[in-house]
């Protein structure tokens, strides 16, 4: 994307060279050729066109895979009643921080311990007569077909005491995991029925960053890669790449790759936009105003330079950054010059007078 945007604005500039040289060129033709453009002077007596070179040299760069993405919350669950009944407590309310096993609302218990007090009796009856069924049997008066008899009925008294206290002890909706409730849609006197969304709990710590990254550039991304996010607030998290999805999207055909940050005092929310940044590897680059760049005739994107000899030669470049330093290029040789003033009246094979420059 960085390369579109330079290629975009190297057109805009030359077209625009291109007119103001028309528009100009016969009403101040001798302005032009005493000051800035000594290439109209050239063109009229023959002489080689004078331009500014910058001699540069190799510098080693970070390479560094830029993703767009958002922060996401690692864990989010929807709290569901695992029973069915009337809200009779709330005990948090949104943005709450709770525990894993808080209590989140309570349901009405209802005739649920009238049937526990009716299953216990009912397990201490099948007690009773599993122990007179096997006394029997030991003195030889009842078959052991009875006696078994006798043993499921117990086992099945007692199951169902068992799902009676289960029932009761989901009259407590309780919190999966330490975080925040995002939602709490269920309020007193609201009658909920299995699988009702009780609450949403967010786990804040640590937090995800979330972004795809291209075809062309999953291969260079590892788990476990140190990386850094910007976020549209000013604030910037680093994490390692804790995920690289197996399956492209099929609409896009990116891939997830997500960046696991510590969150520990809170600051990070859902939904930030975020810019990602993975080193992956380092490499020997030259920095470059972005006014330097060009296109040949085919439409490449590179640079003009001078050599010993004086003769302009056109050479492509491939972008690997863009920041506060200028443009990073690949493709030139480690020690080079390169016309940063007049490449735009000069092509390849052009003989040149220069200047030399020792800033940009």
């Amino acid at each position: 994307m960085i390369k579109s945007v330079i290629t975009s604005l190297v057109i805009a500039a030359a077209v625009a060279a291109w007119v103001l040289s028309g528009q100009f060129g016969e009403e101040k033709a001798g302005a032009a050729i005493d000051n800035a453009a000594p290439a109209f002077g050239a063109a009229i007596t023959n002489d080689p066109v004078h331009v500014r070179v910058r001699e540069l040299v190799t510098a080693e760069r970070t390479r560094e895979v830029v993703l767009r993405g958002r922060t996401e919350a690692m864990r989010r669950v929807a709290v569901r009643a695992e029973t069915s009944g009337r809200v009779v407590e709330v005990l948090v309310e949104r943005g709450d921080a709770v525990r894993a096993g808080d209590v989140l609302v309570r349901i009405a218990m209802e005739d649920r311990e009238a049937k526990l007090a009716e299953a216990i009796a009912r397990v201490r009856q099948r007690e009773i007569e599993y122990a007179a069924a096997r006394q029997l049997n030991e003195r030889g008066y009842r078959s052991r077909n009875k006696m078994a008899e006798s043993a499921a009925e117990l086992d099945k008294a007692a199951a169902y005491q068992a799902q009676i206290e289960l029932d009761i002890s989901h009259t407590e909706v309780l919190a999966p995991f330490a975080g925040v409730l995002d939602e709490r849609p269920a309020e007193i006197g609201d009658v909920l029925s299995k699988g009702s969304v009780v609450a949403d709990i967010v786990d804040r710590d640590p937090f995800l960053v979330v972004g795809q990254v291209s075809e062309r550039d999953v291969h260079r991304i590892k788990l476990g890669d140190w990386g850094r996010a910007e976020l549209v607030n000013g604030a910037t998290v680093e994490g390692a790449v804790s995920f690289i999805s197996t399956t492209a999207d099929p609409q896009t055909r990116t891939f997830r790759v997500e960046l696991k940050v510590p969150n520990g005092d809170g600051a990070l929310r859902d939904g930030l936009t975020s810019k990602i940044r993975i080193p992956v590897d380092r490499q020997s680059a030259h920095v470059v105003s972005s006014a330097v760049l060009t296109l040949n005739d085919a439409g490449v994107l590179g640079v003009r330079t001078v050599g010993d000899d004086l003769i302009v030669r056109f050479m492509a470049v491939d972008i690997i950054d863009d920041n506060e330093d200028g443009i990073w290029l690949t493709g030139l040789p480690a020690s080079v010059r390169v016309i940063t003033v007049g490449q735009e009246f000069v092509r390849d094979g052009d003989r040149v007078r220069v200047t030399v420059q020792n800033t940009q």
